[in-house]
């Protein structure tokens, strides 16, 4: 074959290897990001491959390790890998002595760990691996997002183009922030000399910061309630607004399915009434009054699905002076003595 038979021929090969696709340049756009050590059960390798995803989808690599019960579960143990294995954060999951999940993150770039236990979850339960992926992300852009400070990083490995990109993004992946509930609730009002009548009332609850909440609910008897005498009876109706703040005791860690709290709040009690005599052919005039209350009490609150849950709230009400109404020719005290009250109901999360 001749020289330029040969050159020919080597062209010819030199362009049909830059044309193959190699795959470490297909793989290579994920590694510009960094590497993140995931170190987790072995027994979960479906969980592993959920948070592998959400990892992957921020723009990392992620490499694998399997856990040894307690001892990866350190954060020094947790640096030494992430460190053998050139990764600049390592995310260790595994479970936690109260039997939830434990999530650990250890962040090169900032120098930082933090640590989230989802009690209630386990690493087996399939229900569970979305809540998991999506915590374990979380932690670890709120740990990058000190890369935005005015201070350099005080990790011991620089920032990528991606893990800063990751730091200012404001799709950060944070739970809901749902500030507004709204609810319906019956029950039965008792005060004391009347009989027992059903009520209806309505709430709105605002979430101020952290556990406080404001809350506003506006009700009424849906019967009247009547007290027998001797001259004959009384028949009265209340309605009442309320307004005050109302803290969450309970929880403590997420996720969550039941809450507890408590609530005090002004109110304004109106109340109608009605004198009738044991003598059917004369009947006493209605007239009405109002005065300021103060209402507390607990709310109890489970949730049944998604946004929605099921109340349980009873409470106690007092009113700042003597309610007295002229009925059937008399002044009749039918109020200010401490009143009771029990509501069930259904409450609604909104954004």
């Amino acid at each position: 074959m001749s020289q330029l038979g040969w050159l020919a021929h080597a062209a010819c090969v030199l362009l049909l290897l830059l044309l193959l696709p190699w795959p470490a340049g297909a793989q290579s756009a994920p590694a510009r990001g960094g590497t993140i050590l995931l170190v987790i059960d072995s027994q979960a390798e479906a969980l592993a491959t959920r948070v592998s995803a959400e990892l992957t989808a921020l723009g990392f690599s992620v490499r694998r390790l399997s856990r040894d019960a307690e001892r990866d579960a350190e954060p020094g143990q947790l640096g030494a890998q992430a460190r053998a294995a050139g990764a600049f954060a390592a995310v260790g999951i595994g479970a936690s002595a109260q039997g939830g999940v434990e999530i650990t993150v250890l962040d090169r770039v900032t120098g930082k760990t933090v640590r989230r236990e989802l009690l209630g979850s386990s690493l087996s339960d399939p229900t569970t691996r979305e809540l998991v992926a999506l915590r374990a992300s979380e932690l670890l852009r709120a740990s990058l997002m000190e890369v935005e400070a005015p201070h350099a990083p005080r990790g011991e490995v620089p920032p990528s183009k991606t893990v800063r990109e990751v730091a200012a993004s404001p799709k950060t992946i944070r739970r809901p922030q749902r500030d507004l509930r709204l609810g319906a609730e019956s029950g039965l009002l008792l005060a004391p000399g009347l009989t027992a009548s059903p009520l209806l009332q309505v709430s709105m609850r605002i979430r101020v910061k952290g556990p406080l909440e404001l809350g506003a609910t506006l009700g009424g008897q849906l019967s009247t309630a009547e007290r027998q005498e001797t001259e004959g009876r009384m028949e009265a109706l209340a309605r009442w607004l309320s307004f005050g703040p109302q803290l969450r005791l309970l929880p403590r860690s997420e996720p969550y399915r039941v809450e507890l709290g408590l609530h005090v709040r002004g109110a304004v009690v109106a109340l109608s009434a009605s004198g009738f005599a044991a003598d059917a052919n004369h009947a006493g005039r209605s007239d009405f009054v109002w005065s300021a209350a103060a209402i507390t009490g607990i709310d109890s609150r489970v949730r049944i699905y998604g946004q929605l849950w099921w109340t349980l709230s009873p409470a106690a009400g007092f009113t700042a002076g003597k309610l007295a109404l002229r009925a059937d020719g008399r002044d009749v005290r039918v109020w200010g003595r401490p009143w009771l009250q029990c509501s069930t109901g259904l409450e609604v999360e909104l954004p």
